[in-house]
């Protein structure tokens, strides 16, 4: 087991700001995660430690212009095997400066996400510039590396992004340049908006587009587009539409990818009564583009419906009992799901699940019947200190799996 290096490391960070900087501002999250997964199929089970830490250090100046921000991980293996021996224990997700001490303007230095392009990881630098409604930004340094996620200066990336921001609007448009070595990895156009033209109805779209650079063709790699009627509280119906597609690195990657994308549409929509029954459902159509596929296996429609009581019994119980019916590119299922959930007291909370999935694949002319059962507890010590816990069991013809997961948290 590896000495565990982010704890040490972030209480030295934290010694450090408040011994000197006594007047700023610290807040985050420490917590300590232990997972322990035994599998009847294999040789040997999984346990690992997870450490998380996030900080937010704010007013480090006079001004209070100055922040620091930290979120990471640590995992350390407590089992005889690991899933795979590349995976590294230590993980940064943000380390950076930021700074707005220039009016308009935005200043982010380390590891960060550019501020309206959450896609993109960026070790380097993100500048803004915003005036009333409308703002735009640019950034660049190294990229994490996309298969190991370690900090690797051969991958780099550039763009620049442009964002409205307004009460019922908001929309950004980025471009994003990609390198590898010097050379073109990858360029895409980034674009997001939503949009609520009344109190009832809300539009949201999202699209990834990238540059192909076999054919000089823009090729649309994941697109989302929604619309939301909620006239009040009671009701509301959805309909949407999805696509997926795996995206190309033309000078990392020495593997081809397939061609392929899936798409969906669904609609789904609630209806509540009596303040407390809820009666709910869901319909997707998916079409596989798989090259590999025949048509009649490329097509599957999804059913769900379901019912929810906010206070069974009149005994604050909330219960959710649905089944979701597929076929699904030559096989089918049925699943029947329940789960109930009560505050005991006011800190704790309990809630249990237990579901029922039966498949049948008829290529092969085989069924499978898994039945999964849960049960997860809550409880807040006080405004600092939390407490969670779960168990799940899944049984399957060939097969059982035993799940626990523990949780203490402390906010600071």
């Amino acid at each position: 087991m590896n000495t565990p290096k982010l704890g040490l490391y972030t209480l030295i960070i934290l010694c450090l700001l408040t011994e000197a900087l006594p007047a700023a501002e610290l807040h985050g999250l420490v917590s300590v995660e232990d997972y322990y997964s035994s599998d009847s199929s294999s040789a040997y089970d999984f346990n690992f430690l997870t450490t998380r830490i996030r900080l937010d250090a704010t007013k480090l100046n006079e001004t209070g212009s100055l922040s620091f921000h930290f979120d990471g991980r640590e995992r350390n293996n407590l089992g005889s095997h690991d899933y795979s021996s590349s995976i590294k224990n230590e993980r940064i997700d943000t380390l950076n400066l930021e700074y707005t001490g220039i009016e308009r303007f935005y200043l982010a230095i380390g590891r960060l996400w550019p501020k309206e392009l959450f896609i993109e990881k960026v070790d380097g630098v993100n500048l803004v510039f915003q005036r009333m409604n409308f703002g735009t930004g640019v950034f660049g340094g190294a990229k994490q590396d996309p298969y190991t996620g370690e900090f690797n200066p051969d991958f780099t990336t550039l763009g620049g992004y442009l964002f409205y921001r307004k009460e019922n609007l908001s929309a950004n448009l980025a471009f994003v340049h990609n390198g590898y070595k010097g050379d073109l990895d990858r360029q895409y156009i980034y674009g997001q908006s939503s949009y609520s033209p009344s109190r009832e109805i809300t539009f949201y779209g999202s699209i990834t587009a990238d540059m192909n650079q076999v054919t000089d063709n823009i090729d649309l790699t994941n697109a989302m587009a929604e619309v939301s009627y909620r006239p009040d509280y009671r009701r509301s119906l959805t309909l949407g539409y999805n696509q997926f597609r795996a995206y190309r690195l033309y000078k990392s990657m020495d593997f081809d990818i397939a061609d392929s994308r899936q798409q969906s549409y669904y609609l789904r929509g609630e209806q509540r009564f009596l303040d407390r029954y809820t009666v709910y459902g869901r319909y997707e159509h998916q079409t596989l583009h798989y090259q590999t596929l025949e048509t009649k296996l490329t097509d599957s429609n999804i059913y769900q419906i379901g019912f929810r009581d906010d206070n069974l019994m009149n005994l604050n119980i909330n219960m959710d009992v649905s089944t979701t019916m597929a076929d699904s590119y030559s096989s089918s299922y049925n699943t029947y799901n329940v789960q109930a959930s009560r505050y005991l007291t006011d800190t704790f909370q309990l809630t249990l699940n237990g579901a029922y999935m039966q498949t049948r694949y008829d290529l092969v002319e085989y069924t499978d019947n898994i039945l999964s059962y849960d049960v997860s507890g809550y409880l807040v010590l006080n405004r600092r200190w939390s407490l969670s816990a779960s168990y799940e069991g899944r049984q399957a013809k060939d097969y059982t799996t035993n799940t626990i997961i523990s949780r203490i948290s402390y906010k600071f």
